[in-house]
Formats: C-alpha cells, sequence, structure tokens
C-alpha cells in the first residue's frame, strides 16, 4: 500500500509523541524527506521483516544519513509509528473509499466485510502484523496501537451505519460487535502470517458476514 501523502509541512516531530492524537496529526505532518524515509522503512519491513527496521539501515535504504532519520522520527519507536500511520490509514481509506456509492446499510456492511478479508489477503499485510506483534513491547507504541483500536471501532460503528442507538446498552453491545470483528480480522491475518494458506478468507469473512447479520436482526427483533 503507498503511503498516504500528508500536508506538506516541515519540522520535526514532537519529542514526546501523543498517543492520543488521531493518526494523521500524531507527526503534525511529515516534510518529503520524513515521507521517503517512511516509504522506505515500509518497503524493507515488507521485503526482511522488522528486525530490519533500525534507524541505520532505513537510512542505508533511504540513501540518507542516519542523523536525518532521527532528527525526523526521534527514535526506532517513532521510525515504526509512523510506518503503522501510513500503512493503517491508507488501508483505512481505501476501505472506506469503496463504500461511498453503496446507500443501502446492510449491503455497506457485508462490502465492509468483504473488503477486510481483501486487505488481509494482500501482499505486504504480513508485515504490517509483524510490526504490530513487535511493536506492542514498546509502550508508546503500544498505547498508540490501542488508541488506533478506539479510532478503527467508532469509524467503524459510523461507517456501518450502526452509531445511532438510542439505548446505552445497545450502543455498547454494537461496540462489542465491532470490536469482535476486528479481532476476527486480526485472527486470520496472524494465522495467514504464520502460514498463508492457513485460513480460507473469503469463507470465515462470509460466515462473519452472516453472523453480524443474525446479531444485528435479533437487536431489531427486540
Amino acid at each position: 500500500m503507498a503511503a498516504r501523502e500528508a500536508p506538506r509541512r516541515r519540522g520535526r516531530p514532537r519529542q514526546s509523541p501523543d498517543p492520543d492524537a488521531p493518526p494523521e496529526d500524531w507527526l503534525d505532518g511529515l516534510s518529503p524527506t520524513a515521507l521517503h524515509v517512511v516509504a522506505a522503512a515500509r518497503d524493507l519491513l515488507i521485503a526482511d521483516g522488522f528486525e530490519a527496521l533500525t534507524i541505520e539501515r532505513v537510512a542505508f535504504e533511504a540513501g540518507v544519513d542516519p542523523s536525518t532519520v532521527k532528527r525526523q522520527f526521534v527514535s526506532r519507536a517513532g521510525l515504526v509509528l509512523a510506518v503503522l500511520d501510513r500503512m493503517q490509514i491508507a488501508a483505512w481509506e481505501k476501505l472506506v473509499e469503496s463504500l461511498q456509492t453503496v446507500a443501502d446499510p446492510r449491503g455497506r456492511r457485508d462490502l465492509y466485510l468483504r473488503r477486510q478479508g481483501e486487505l488481509i489477503a494482500e501482499d505486504g499485510s504480513e508485515a504490517g502484523v509483524e510490526a504490530v506483534v513487535h511493536g506492542l513491547r514498546d509502550p508508546i507504541v503500544r498505547q498508540k496501537i490501542a488508541t488506533m483500536y478506539d479510532i478503527w471501532r467508532d469509524s467503524t460503528l459510523r461507517t456501518a451505519e450502526l452509531d445511532g442507538a438510542a439505548d446505552p446498552d445497545e450502543t455498547a453491545r454494537r461496540r462489542t460487535l465491532v470490536s469482535l470483528v476486528l479481532a476476527v480480522g486480526d485472527g486470520i491475518a496472524l494465522q495467514r502470517a504464520a502460514d498463508v494458506d492457513a485460513v480460507d478468507i473469503d469463507a470465515a469473512y462470509a460466515m462473519l458476514a452472516d453472523m453480524v447479520r443474525l446479531l444485528l436482526e435479533e437487536d431489531a427483533a427486540r
């Protein structure tokens, strides 16, 4: 997935990253040099795995001095966050854009699930899983990932038109359902990272769509 274009504002990321900021705002905009470094880091992650994602190796691949990478991202954790942000934002924007022409809520939910499966099956998705697994060891990256999940849950509720429940209990139930959908995607992605043929993604998401549809119909019948 290509890195998303960011505002062309120059400057360093904040020295004290705010993991609670939205992904697109966390680095407060990336310079063209920083975007080039992130693209090189993403390609390196996909080609050689997380262990290759060091300041020195990324600098070499990007054709810049290591001090330039440190100036832009402060630390390896900052670099990992930037790569995850760009990969995840690009994936989410691609998914949401594909739903814009679908007016029927049920059809939109079904398409949302199919698109999730397609993203998991894309080349390079295993690299994202590896980066998340290793990134959880770092407290800043871990908190950032937790914030991303909050954003994904809220965005999914809006995109699937499930955010209009008046009853607080129903709202909580729908949020739990979205958490379950995201967990299924994570589990399939993890299994696929270990063995690319471990799961029939189309079949898994067809079952998940049936389950979601049944649960929503039960809620509507109450």
